[in-house]
């Protein structure tokens, strides 16, 4: 790792980073592999040349000074303040950034040589944020249908990197939508499968119709409450499930604001009945963890007084493991929601059209491998062939190599 730049400082023949016998500026400086968005620690020994000593003991001095202003002001809007670090990728240009902060500045010695007179500091601190690129690749999808689950490999991008991104969804055609659930998984290659599941209703109360659409890796059945307002919904998760401990989603889209008295009731084999109130600001709940791992399981949902024509969508398992979840409420209809990584994000990295909130972490780290899951509704059946989103994915490259 060949440090470049430490705030305004410029590593040339009078300021350098003193390297070790390996010829590495600051070996062991690295990650955790799992907890990218950790604080890092950062060490590193630099040399001050000038023709005095005032002069070399002045330039620490404004390095020092320099370390704490910038820790003490964002230079980007959602990242804690720090002086900017760049350091050089695997091909030696500097294109890797991270903030420093916590900084401790510790001399070491002065000496008077034939060159000038050398002050060695040793920098010690902590980094906000792993290096990451300071550019950017832009990867756009179009036509993602309602509960489409799609399998993505980014082009562009290279199967030796990790990468931190973020993403900007534009939805079409869904007048009415108020609560939308997005899912991101990390394959471990272009073939590996997902894990995400959809499983549909096999049976409902009377005064319960079904629908079905195309999700454009599966059909998927949807069950309206037509006549009834209250009403029982079973679901089989089968053997051919992989096994796995599942985050369960359930929706219940209500069309128009439900009682006080709505709820949800649902259960299982060997899982006592949960219940909670159905809300008129959300449609989307998450009631428990279900774990398939060898029987069969099904599902019973019961749902009461909940309006005409409310909606009960497919159930939605979603890995507990490598799956970043957010949950997007907003006044209907909702249009966009984007999530960036703050590491460089200039707008604000939570947005929403209109204003509403977004549940999850901003942005995350992945292979180019990807699955999406896009959770969203519509209440005219008509409409759920016209209803599409667009995709775009914002990355960064984390590059391990350039760690020694």
């Amino acid at each position: 790792m060949r440090i470049r730049k430490i705030g305004t400082l410029n590593f040339n023949a009078d300021t350098n980073i003193i390297v070790d016998a390996t010829n590495q500026d600051a070996p062991g400086i690295g990650f955790n592999v799992n907890a990218f968005f950790d604080p890092q620690p950062f060490a590193a020994e630099i040399a001050f040349r000038r023709e005095t000593r005032q002069q070399a003991l002045n330039a620490v001095n404004a390095f020092a000074r320099e370390l704490h202003s910038y820790a003490q002001r964002r230079q980007v809007v959602s990242l804690a303040g720090g002086a900017q670090v760049i350091i050089d990728d695997a091909s030696g240009s500097a294109t890797l950034e991270a903030r420093l902060r916590d900084a401790a500045v510790n001399l070491l010695s002065v000496e008077t040589t034939a060159i000038g007179v050398i002050a060695r500091v040793r920098v010690t601190g902590t980094l906000v944020a792993p290096f990451i690129s300071t550019t950017s690749l832009l990867n756009s999808f179009s036509s993602l249908r309602p509960y489409e689950r799609r399998n993505i490999s980014l082009p562009g991008l290279s199967d030796e990197y990790l990468y931190k991104n973020g993403f900007y969804c534009f939805i079409s055609n869904m007048p009415g939508l108020y609560n939308a659930l997005f899912a991101a998984e990390e394959r471990e290659s272009a073939t590996g499968g997902s894990r995400i599941q959809a499983i549909n209703t096999t049976s409902t109360s009377s005064g319960i119709t079904t629908e079905t659409w195309n999700a454009n890796w599966a059909t998927l059945t949807r069950a309206r409450f037509s006549s009834a307002t209250s009403g029982t919904i079973t679901y089989p998760i089968s053997t051919t499930i992989p096994a796995d401990v599942y985050r369960l989603f359930i929706e219940i889209f209500c069309p128009t604001t439900p009682s006080a008295n709505a709820r949800y009731l649902i259960g299982w084999e060997g899982q006592p009945q949960i219940a909670e109130t159905i809300t008129a600001g959300r449609s989307w709940y998450m009631p428990a963890l279900i774990t398939r791992d060898g029987a069969p399981i099904t599902v019973t949902l019961q749902v009461q007084n909940v309006p005409n024509d409310t909606l009960v969508m497919p159930l939605v398992l979603i890995p507990t493991d490598g799956v970043s979840v957010w949950n997007i409420v907003t006044p209907p209809p909702l249009i966009v929601f984007h999530m960036y990584d703050p590491q460089y994000a200039l707008p604000r990295p939570f947005r929403t059209i209109p204003t509403g909130t977004i549940y999850g972490a901003p942005g995350f780290v992945s292979s180019r491998h990807l699955t999406v899951f896009l959770g969203v509704t519509t209440l005219n059946h008509n409409d759920l062939t016209g209803a599409s989103a667009n995709l775009d994915v914002r990355s960064y490259r984390i590059e391990p190599a350039a760690f020694a």
